[in-house]
């Protein structure tokens, strides 16, 4: 192969490396992280609320598992649990309840073909709910990053 010919191979070749290690990773099940806020029928009260929180999700075949903290809610959780919307931003039916600890959320689901198909458009989202917050005090919706 000619120097110039090598030249221009090996530079496409490193060009598209950080793309592959990126597609690599995330096929690998490095998963992603969302965070969590205020429940959007709280805007009244978000003055009022600190409440914050970061999950990690990690979709093995279609096995989603989560765990993550929480801290400031206006009260004890009472529930927490993974929802499925049409599209993020969209509320719908609960489809599993999480764990929670002092802090803590955590859970595996296995996700049906829809549930699976509403993960990779954004559609599920966590939602832990207090007796001050029965609708939701911090809310975090799971956006997969975009291939």
């Amino acid at each position: 192969m000619p120097k110039n010919q090598l030249a221009g191979f090996l530079a496409a070749l490193l060009a598209a490396a950080p793309v592959s290690v990126a597609a690599q990773a995330q096929q690998a099940g490095a998963g992603f992280d969302f965070r969590l806020a205020p429940g959007p029928r709280l805007v009244g009260t978000r003055a009022d609320s600190s409440g914050s929180g970061q999950v990690h999700a990690l979709l093995q075949g279609n096995v989603l598992t989560l765990q993550g903290t929480y801290q400031g809610l206006l009260g004890k959780p009472t529930e927490v649990h993974l929802a499925m919307g049409s599209l993020p931003g969209v509320c719908g039916p609960v489809i599993a309840s999480l764990a929670a600890g002092d802090g803590t959320i955590s859970g595996r689901v296995t996700l049906n073909a829809r549930q699976l198909a509403a993960f990779r458009k954004g559609g599920l989202y966590v939602e832990i709910d207090s007796a001050e917050a029965p609708d939701g005090d911090l809310w975090g919706w799971v956006l997969p990053p975009s291939d």
